[in-house]
């Protein structure tokens, strides 16, 4: 939707430019993409299981209370025979381990001998015995993967026993006479090797891991003494570890608890977990007492959510999963712990939970690499809420079985979780970082269909974030449950599925993710229907074709498998959808930037376009789209063609040509990224046809030295008059400079090498230095190229009908500084070069050469060119060193918000807020004023409020509407001054190096204003913030017109708030027209007139008694006195309605100045002549109405005329809203006078001690509101008049 503004009195809609995100933002890609290659993840298949019973002894020195713990693996070896026992708990190990390690599982079953399998079990077993299976699994499992060793010393003697080595040993049993012996934990990793995950579940386990670390070092120190001839050992870095207690702490052995406490943490979490709370809560709370028979017989099965064990199952892992994410601050550890390989985090989670159970009973267990307690986290409360909900439930089917069965969960868990995220995201600003700490949760509610809907949704609000959501949601691993219901999607959340794509792949660029989607035919067909699936929104179907966008980039092997998909048609239909200018032009850019990447060094895609016609059909008219974004996007696709082909056709070249001449035709576009995007498309034409270019260069330079000679007869005569042998002469100099009589015409070598060199001289600088680039890659080779022109004549094409000519025998060679950064110097021949093709709207004028620069000089010599020339990489091409980011800069678009609205509509936002206060400032500023000049607007303004002298003389004065300012705009600069404090506040070169300025105006002037400067090269500068030197920028640049400018006919601009509609003079017989929010040419506006445009100004607005029926009416002002009238709404034929003046053009009197006042319901139109005369035109005496008539006069010729000086006016301004005029005459004198007819007074003199005589006005204006007048005058003085008690300090 357009930005319209509603003017507080009702009387305008204007809109708002230069507001689009393209304007405001700088132009560059996210630099927050993730391209970093994911680190190979190690897997673990095996498992190494040492368990030291000794059941039924207890070891030396080691004390036990009584009673103590016993279970072994849930198991109570106190009421088995002792060989079960063992068996049983051998058993039990292995079978948990086993269906820990899922790899493990399908390995187990091609071993007959279990010996041989992937996890090894050994109970009160030899050295040899503990060597031999860590040699088998190693070999089994290769030394990429991870082993698990797990060691059980609840039977063996303290690690911290002397005789351990002070525990850089563990304490095995000889197995033949039954006592103990040590292995050398250094044996044990050269065994063992790395990657491996100890865990260490005995006495002192602490110190275990503390000694391994340091002969680790040690390992590593002997190493790098060694010379480093053998692989780096890297135990340190790549060996796990968890132990049951600190170094200086034994295991707890309260008896209603198993004693492997630990390990029943980590390989059966809910059981261990239910036995801890029972034990903890059945002190205070009665009822649980009945639940103790459940503790071991849960209702359902883990594995079914819909079960109370289930739930008791999801509920814990998504507490585990949400602790571990809080773990680390930086994630990468979270990764390596918890995802990046399925065992280990199933291990750590369940240390998580050892971490709370064994500091219950004062032990503190111990992780490498070390991770910090979350035993008191609050989240922990939610856990046992979940229980006492769950087991209060069972305790009342005790007692009352005919209970019924609740169904869906239990528990409110996952509900209250969702809950409090959806507060977060709610509570927290727009570009506030959200609380993620719930996101684990969320993974595991995405596997409920109860919960899945609500849950995307809160995902896709959370990602639309920014890119540190997408970062935080692809750390906590929930990308590969979002490709899974890619494969089964509902309609109720397709489009939020569309939506977390987006935002994924907009960040995230790895091979891998565009793999998740790619590898199965079921995703990529979502995102390719959801192109034309008319049940989506345009946003959606846009962000599907961005995400098939992505996909395709960079990646041949992509690219293919999408045309398989049949993607080039879904793309042609989507464009032919979008062919109205009123759909969205967003789906437009991702569309054409989608078959830009599918065309990238893609030639089978590229034929299956021409195939399809698309480029006619779609590509080449949006360049003439209203939205310069999507212009953009057109023109960035057809730089992509030009740059892929690379086979010789004629089909081929004949469709190149025909892209370059339609890209010719946007060199004059007004938008400055669409005229960069043109430079870079037109450099891979030029890489093509590299040698035609070079010829094509020498041509046109040897076409300026004929032109130049021919044009020299008249150069010096140019100026404005009606002399008829002048005008001749004119017309004989626009005649050897139209495209007729060149002599490359129909070249399209040639003319693209203009349009190339016209862009070189670009208001914009951005622009200029791209096109120089790619004219220096040419001008540099041309010695090597003149050389063989002297040999052998080089034709440009076969198809350009004109032949290369070097009769002349000499050709201008470039001088040695025409590089990209002395491109504009004078000193190059054809650095000045600016003749455009008739193809382009872009034809720069003979005058911009220098006319005493020596042409048929002796050139420099070939081998001094080559010595002087710049330095360059002989490898670059142009696509090498011409680029813009502006795809990229489309892309990070759909990395930022989507869902919610723009700060500036967002109520909540600062700039909102900001704007409000703003408007409601403005508004009561206007009020102030309108009644202050109901009781002014006739008074005198005699006063001096203040005054400067300015550096140079000024052209152009006005104020800023709603701040203490004046502008004061010279040759080159333009100064800010604040009349108040008598300061200037900002001062700026306003115009470029090229030219001088001429006229100023302000664009937006209701809200924040904009400069707009024209100079006298008819080129047009918009400022932003222009009152503000720290955020001050050039909101866009372009050349009015190019053709035919005469710097001696005044630059004029003024514009249509309503229509957004710039218009700029300097030509004779037409008026240019600028629609500045499309940043495009509109028809020029004929004038039917030899004479020069003296003065012009706009009424457009829409009238309360008229509706939406806007009047768009232009009032030009001609040399010859005579005043026209234009209606824009008519057609271009039929515009001018009224013409009256014929009066006064008999005096010999041009026009100075033609107003409409805004409020104009009297229909008057008030004109000043040079004469002296100031008429008042009465529109309702008009015998044509409704542009009927062209030369229609009025009824009355005569108006009503007031004569203010003797034919020496020289400016008048008028009161858009006080019925007061100010006359600025060459008698050193300003007048001021009512439209009654009365004068007011006279300004003769500046105020203070001996006040010299006021200069003669060269600018005057009112203040848009407020009863001021400031006055520019040939003396240089800058002076503001208005009623003031106290005149402000001056400064002359």
């Amino acid at each position: 939707m357009d930005p319209l503004y509603n003017d507080d009195d009702g009387e305008h809609r204007i809109r708002v430019l230069f507001n689009d995100p393209i304007h405001k933002e700088e132009i560059v890609g996210n630099k927050n993409i993730i391209t970093q290659i994911e680190e190979t993840k190690v897997r673990t298949n095996g498992a190494v299981i040492i368990i030291i019973s000794m059941i039924g002894i207890i070891p030396p020195e080691k004390q036990r209370i009584t009673p103590c713990a016993v279970k072994e693996t849930w198991v109570d070896p106190t009421q088995l025979d002792l060989t079960k026992a063992k068996n049983r708990i051998k058993e039990n190990l292995k079978r948990q381990f086993t269906s820990i390690l899922p790899q493990a599982q399908k390995k187990i079953s091609r071993y007959n001998d279990r010996d041989r399998g992937p996890i090894r079990v050994e109970m009160d077993c030899a050295p040899n015995k503990v060597f031999s299976a860590c040699d088998q699994v190693r070999k089994n499992v290769g030394k990429a993967s991870r082993v698990i060793f797990y060691y059980n010393g609840h039977g063996a003697m303290s690690c911290a026993h002397p005789s351990s080595e002070n525990g850089r040993s563990i304490w095995v049993v000889n197995g033949t006479i039954m006592h103990y012996t040590v292995v050398s934990l250094t044996n044990l990793m050269e065994r063992l090797e790395a990657p491996a995950l100890y865990i260490w579940d005995c006495d002192n386990a602490g110190l275990i891991v503390q000694r391994f670390n340091e002969i680790a070092r040690e390992k590593k120190e002997i190493w790098k003494n060694a010379g480093r001839d053998t692989p780096e050992p890297r135990f340190e870095e790549e060996c796990l570890h968890l132990a049951a207690c600190s170094k200086d702490q034994v295991l707890p052995q309260n008896p209603e608890m198993p004693a492997d406490m630990y390990t029943s943490c980590l390989t059966s979490t809910v059981k261990t977990a239910l036995h801890y709370w029972f034990h903890q809560q059945k002190i205070t709370n009665i009822h649980i007492i009945d639940c103790i028979e459940y503790l071991d017989n849960i209702p359902g099965k883990y594995s079914a959510r819909s079960t109370m064990a289930g739930e008791l199952d999801w509920v814990l892992t998504a507490v585990l999963d949400t602790l571990a994410w809080q773990i680390e601050p930086d994630y990468d550890r979270f990764k390596e712990l918890f995802r990046n390989c399925k065992p280990v985090g199933l291990l750590f989670r369940g240390h998580i939970l050892a971490d709370r159970v064994m500091r219950a009973y004062n032990v503190a267990p111990v992780t490498h690499p070390r991770l910090p307690s979350l035993a008191g986290h609050p989240l922990w409360r939610s856990w046992d809420l979940a229980l006492d909900s769950i087991m209060t439930e069972l305790s009342l089917r005790k007692i009352r079985p005919s209970r019924p069965a609740l169904h869906g969960q239990i528990s409110t868990f996952f509900f209250d979780q969702l809950t409090e995220f959806k507060v977060n995201l709610t509570q927290y600003g727009k570009h506030d970082k959200v609380d993620s700490r719930q996101l684990p949760v969320l993974l595991q509610m995405l596997m409920s269909a109860q919960y899945r809907t609500e849950t995307l949704e809160l995902v896709g609000k959370f990602l639309d974030r920014g890119p540190y959501a997408v970062q935080k949601f692809l750390d906590v691993g929930i990308l590969p449950y979002i490709r899974q219901l890619l494969t089964t999607p509902s309609r109720d959340y397709k489009y939020i599925m569309v939506l977390i794509w987006a935002k994924i792949l907009a960040t995230d660029r790895r091979h891998s993710t565009a793999d998740v989607v790619l590898n199965q035919p079921e995703c990529r067909r979502f995102f390719v229907n959801m192109l034309n699936d008319p049940d989506m929104r345009l946003q959606t179907r846009a962000m599907s074709c961005f995400c098939l966008s992505i996909l395709a980039k960079n990646s041949q092997k992509n690219q293919e498998i999408l045309l398989g998909e049949n993607l080039i048609k879904e793309l042609d239909d989507c464009l032919m959808d979008m062919s109205s200018p009123n759909k969205s032009s967003k789906l437009q850019n991702c569309a054409v930037l989608c078959l830009a990447n599918l065309w990238d060094r893609n030639e089978k895609a590229l034929w299956a376009s021409v195939r399809a016609n698309t480029i006619d059909n779609h590509v080449i008219k949006l360049l003439d789209h209203p939205h310069p974004e999507t212009r953009t996007s057109a023109v960035y696709a057809l730089g992509t063609f030009l740059n892929t082909r690379r086979k010789e056709s004629d089909h081929g070249e004949s469709i190149e040509h025909r892209i370059a001449s339609n890209l010719l035709k946007t060199c004059g576009d007004g938008s400055p990224l669409v005229r960069k995007e043109v430079v870079v498309a037109l450099s891979r034409y030029v890489q093509q046809y590299e040698q035609r270019f070079q010829s094509a260069a020498v041509t046109v330079n040897e076409e300026v030295m004929t032109i130049r000679q021919r044009v020299s007869i008249c150069e010096d005569e140019e100026s404005v008059s009606t002399s008829p042998s002048l005008n001749k002469k004119l017309a004989l100099k626009n005649t050897l400079l139209s495209p007729q009589s060149r002599l490359t015409s129909g070249n399209k070598f040639v003319e693209t090498w203009k349009c190339l060199k016209g862009l070189e001289k670009d208001p914009h600088q951005e622009v200029r230095e791209l096109a120089s680039k790619v004219v220096f890659y040419i001008e540099k080779n041309i010695p090597k190229l003149h050389n063989s022109r002297k040999s052998s004549e080089t034709a440009i094409g076969s198809d350009s009908g004109a032949e290369s000519s070097s009769t002349s025998g000499y050709v201008i060679i470039f001088r040695s500084d025409s590089s990209p950064e002395s491109r504009s110097s004078p000193g190059s021949n054809l650095s000045n070069l600016g003749l455009m093709g008739p193809t382009s709207p872009i034809v720069y004028h003979y005058s911009q050469y220098s006319s005493k620069r020596t042409i048929f000089g002796k050139g420099p010599k070939f081998e001094e060119f080559e010595e002087e020339r710049p330095p360059t990489h002989p490898e670059e091409s142009p696509a090498q060193i011409v680029k813009t980011e502006f795809p990229d800069w489309c892309e990070a678009s759909f990395a930022k918000p989507l869902l919610s609205k723009g700060q500036e509509s967002d109520p909540n936002s600062e700039l909102f807020v900001h704007n409000q206060i703003r408007d409601r400032k403005h508004a009561e500023k206007k009020r102030k004023a309108r009644a202050e000049l109901e009781k002014r607007g006739h008074e005198k303004i005699e006063a001096q409020i203040f005054g400067i002298k300015h550096n140079s003389r000024p052209h152009r004065v006005n104020f800023h509407p709603f701040e203490p300012y004046i502008y004061v705009v010279d040759d080159t600069y333009c100064s800010i001054l604040d009349f108040e404090c008598s300061q200037t506040v900002h001062k700026f070169e306003c115009c470029g190096r090229r030219g001088s300025a001429r006229d100023a105006i302000l664009l937006n002037p209701h809200k924040k204003p904009f400069l707009c400067v024209v100079n006298n090269e008819a080129e047009v500068f918009v400022w932003r913030a222009f009152e503000d030197p720290q955020t001050f920028s050039l909101a866009t640049a372009f050349k009015a017109f190019a053709e035919g400018v005469n710097k001696k006919i005044p630059m004029i601009l003024n514009y249509g708030e309503f229509t957004s509609n710039l218009f700029v003079t300097g030509q004779l017989k037409r008026i240019v027209s600028w629609n500045l929010f499309k940043e495009t040419r509109y028809p020029d506006i004929q004038t039917m007139t030899e004479m020069p445009l003296t003065a012009m100004t706009v009424f457009d607005r829409t009238t309360p008694d008229s509706g939406d029926q806007q009047e768009n009416l232009l009032l030009a002002g001609f040399y010859d006195g005579v005043c026209k009238l234009f209606d824009l709404r008519n057609p271009t034929h039929s515009q001018i309605v009224q013409r009256f003046g014929e009066s006064v053009r008999s005096k010999s009197t041009s026009v100075v100045n033609v107003h409409i006042k805004p409020n104009n319901d009297n229909k008057i139109i008030y004109t000043a002549h040079s004469s002296g005369d100031m008429c008042f035109w009465d529109l309702r005496k008009s015998r044509c109405g409704g542009g009927q008539s062209r030369y229609q006069p009025l009824a009355h010729e005569a108006p009503k005329t007031l004569s203010v000086v003797n034919n020496n006016l020289k400016t008048v301004a008028f009161h858009n809203y006080a019925p007061v005029m100010a006359c600025g005459c060459y008698d050193q004198g300003i007048r001021i006078w009512n439209i009654w007819g009365d004068k007011l007074n006279d300004i003769k003199f500046h105020e203070g001690f001996m006040g010299q005589r006021v200069g003669p006005s060269i600018s005057l204006a009112f203040h848009p509101f407020e009863y001021k007048l400031v006055s520019a005058g040939l003396d240089n003085c800058v002076t503001v008049y208005g009623k003031s008690t106290q005149p402000q300090s001056l400064r002359y």
